[in-house]
């Protein structure tokens, strides 16, 4: 590693809490560097960290750590990792190995609280006040979560750890995967779809299964909407988790989000009760097509950024739904030749 090409603020002079952005492999996140802009703008530059293996000479503007010194984290793992997905084997494995990279990282740094976002996280607001009452309650960190029928989903896209609950969380994976039993019992609840359909396993199973058997003390980030405070779930879907769900853009197909004095709000929807909007705090921009649409959700200074951002988004949009568009064709004269 080139130190010339790391930014020099390394030395995590931040506030109260660092923020996490994780980025593993040559093949950035579209719009990472405007995610990471719109988070040094919420919440500071000094609490923003990207953690990254390669490319930095990409983000010499951030504060970038070298994530791949704590390789070590996951060796053990990498014994026992069995591989039950459709997803690639690099993508589902680099999804649990980013716990125990942050995991060793937290305990080197000796890192109390922190707050990690995937790179499709965009923040929209100071994370302060969540945290604050995060430690008034005594919380450890925070998970989102919601059942159904008995079935469950639990994701942390946008979730706050503290230096024990991250690492109960990766003891907790290691002893699943080396206890025969118990990982033939998760491997059968995941392919009879208990997990809400989702029958890959995952480190957001394991992170479900965690919160259900051992029950930590954290927070449903979904909960925080009683108190006009929404940490978005996915954008592309109405059901945000707790107890309103929002229209939906007749365009974009995605909730439907307005600009306000001080924010980015939802429309909830008539079916459900009021109040008539709901602050987000983050929005996350899952999938191929939506990805496109993050910088016309960015804070902007000057009406010329506000066109800019909305052209930026609106072409790569159209581009992207035309490839979506094109692969479909082809997928429907391949079949009728057959």
């Amino acid at each position: 590693m080139n130190p010339e090409n790391i930014s020099p603020a390394v030395r995590l002079n931040y506030t109260n809490f660092p923020i996490f952005y994780l980025q593993l492999g040559s093949k950035s996140s579209l719009f990472l560097d405007r995610i990471l802009r719109q988070a040094q703008l919420t919440n500071g530059k000094e609490n923003v960290f990207l953690l990254t293996d390669t490319n930095f000479h990409l983000f010499r503007e951030f504060n970038c750590i070298d994530i791949s010194k704590y390789a070590s984290g996951h060796l053990e793992f990498d014994k026992v990792y069995k591989h039950h997905s459709t997803n690639t084997f690099f993508f589902e494995k680099t999804c649990f190995d980013r716990w125990f990279l942050i995991n060793e990282l937290v305990k080197d740094l000796n890192i109390d609280h922190f707050f990690y976002a995937d790179c499709d996280v965009l923040l929209l607001s100071d994370l302060n006040p969540v945290h604050d009452f995060i430690s008034k309650n005594n919380y450890e960190g925070t998970t989102m979560f919601f059942e159904k029928d008995g079935d469950s989903v639990t994701s942390a896209h946008s979730s706050f750890w503290s230096k024990k609950l991250i690492g109960d969380f990766c003891d907790f994976i290691y002893k699943k995967y080396i206890n025969y039993g118990e990982f033939e019992s998760l491997l059968k609840d995941t392919i009879e779809g208990k997990f809400l359909n989702n029958t890959n396993v995952s480190d957001m199973i394991l992170l479900d299964l965690f919160r259900r058997e051992t029950k930590p003390p954290v927070l449903n980030l979904f909960s925080l909407e009683e108190r006009n405070i929404c940490f978005d779930f996915n954008l592309n879907v109405s059901y945000n988790g707790w107890e309103h769900s929002f229209k939906i853009s007749p365009f974009y197909k995605i909730k439907k989000i307005s600009r306000m004095k001080d924010g980015l709000y939802g429309h909830v929807t008539r079916n459900t009760a009021p109040p008539p909007f709901l602050k987000f705090y983050t929005l996350h921009f899952q999938g191929y097509l939506t990805k496109a649409l993050i910088p016309i959700y960015i804070t902007y200074q000057t009406i010329f950024e506000f066109v800019g951002n909305n052209l930026t988004g609106n072409y790569h949009y159209i581009v992207r739904k035309m490839k979506l568009l094109k692969n479909k064709v082809k997928k429907i004269l391949l079949s009728a030749k057959k």
